[in-house]
């Protein structure tokens, strides 16, 4: 089990503007994952600069079609990965309420020596991810990219593993773009065809008969699209109940009636971490993990039944066997956070097909005090019980 216990973030950017004063890049730094950036363009990149001793970075709230990390220390170790960027799972998963559509990911990072090396020129032929080289590369011949092709002057790389270790001061750079059209995509009910304009940046979306088409059942539209409406580019603003009121949507501009061509997501990011760790002892077999839907149930008196999707939450009952440094750490961490939210990867060392990476990672709190107890004589055992909720 791994908790990132500090933030050496000391500066967070971004090449492009927000959609609005709500939602600033410096919204990424809080511990609200469901206040997040919003980009106010289809490409994005957010440049993070992290003080020494950074082993992981946590991501939280992203919302992008394509997204990378490239990695870049003091001494000229580089880096590029790829960000998950898939879906929980089905169109359905997707429906209103669900803030966040892309788990949470944890990366964990070390510094190995690069596995090939080039001169330039380059006579041509293939060439692997981590390559040591110019930063500059002429080509005397044809060029194919076994995967992402990173050159740096220095003979070392950064790669991702499952624990890492301790980098020197690092500029951390996320490139985030969209670029799926999501109007013919709905969840349920028909695709969107036009933008009914009810007076300013006021109106709402309809299908190709007219008809108001329902945001809520619709679910590919969210605050932040980008909707090309008449060949210009708008964002969503605001959404009231399920956008089927004349006015009930409001765009970041006037758009007069006109066919709507594409309806992007937005690209989005609530929560980014860069830290040191701290390593305990992964639970023990038996670890139970439980959900939190949010969704209101409303049975009604006549036995009919009303009902509103919301968030759904993730939640640990721990049982972990620590040593007695482990022990004291984790007693400090507790002491040090209480009840502030903290990125943690609960389980670590599953083979690849468990993804614990996402699916064990997210932005936690502990619900009570952490409870221990001595499991020798010696005391160099403890037998520590928590329970850990996820926050989104």
């Amino acid at each position: 089990m791994q908790i990132l216990q500090d933030d050496l973030i000391s500066a967070v950017s971004s090449s492009a503007s927000h959609l609005s004063a709500t939602y600033p890049i410096g919204n990424v730094q809080d511990d609200i994952p469901s206040l997040p950036y919003i980009c106010n363009a289809t490409t994005c990149t957010i440049t993070l600069t992290v003080s020494s001793g950074m082993q992981a970075l946590f991501l939280s709230g992203l919302q992008a079609d394509s997204a990378t990390v490239q990695l870049v220390t003091s001494t000229d170790d580089s880096g590029q990965i790829d960000i998950n960027t898939t879906p929980y799972s089905s169109l359905a998963e997707l429906a209103t309420g669900s803030s966040q559509r892309i788990s949470p990911e944890w990366f964990s990072f070390t510094v190995a020596t690069a596995a090939n090396t080039i001169s330039s020129p380059y006579a041509g032929g293939t060439i692997s991810e981590y390559t040591q080289g110019p930063t500059t590369l002429v080509l005397a011949g044809n060029l194919t990219l076994a995967a992402d092709l990173v050159l740096t002057d220095s003979a070392n790389s950064i790669q991702r593993i499952s624990t890492g270790a301790a980098l020197t001061a690092a500029t951390v750079t996320l490139t985030l773009t969209t670029s799926t059209d999501r109007k013919d995509s709905p969840v349920s009910g028909n695709a969107i065809y036009q933008w009914d304009q009810s007076s300013g940046v006021a109106g709402r979306f309809e299908d190709s008969a007219g008809a108001a088409v329902n945001l809520n059942n619709f679910a590919n539209v969210m605050i932040g699209s980008i909707c090309t409406i008449g060949g210009t580019d708008y964002q969503v603003a605001k959404i009231i109940g399920d956008g089927t009121g004349a006015s009930d949507v409001e765009l970041s501009g006037s758009a007069s009636d006109a066919t709507v061509s594409a309806i992007k997501h937005p690209i989005k990011l609530g929560i980014a971490r860069a830290g040191s760790v701290l390593n305990i002892e992964n639970p023990q077999l038996g670890l139970s993990r439980n959900f939190t839907d949010y969704s209101v149930r409303r049975p009604l008196l006549n036995g009919g039944y009303s009902e509103t999707q919301r968030n759904v939450c993730k939640g640990f009952n721990v049982s972990a066997m620590l040593s007695d440094t482990n022990a004291q750490n984790f007693e400090g961490f507790y002491r040090a956070f209480r009840s502030k939210p903290f990125p943690a990867i609960i389980a670590e060392g599953f083979d690849s097909a468990r993804n614990e990476n996402t699916r064990m990672a997210g932005f936690y709190y502990l619900r009570s005090a952490p409870s221990m107890a001595y499991a020798t004589h010696s005391g160099s055992a403890t037998q520590t019980e928590f329970q850990i909720h996820e926050v989104i």
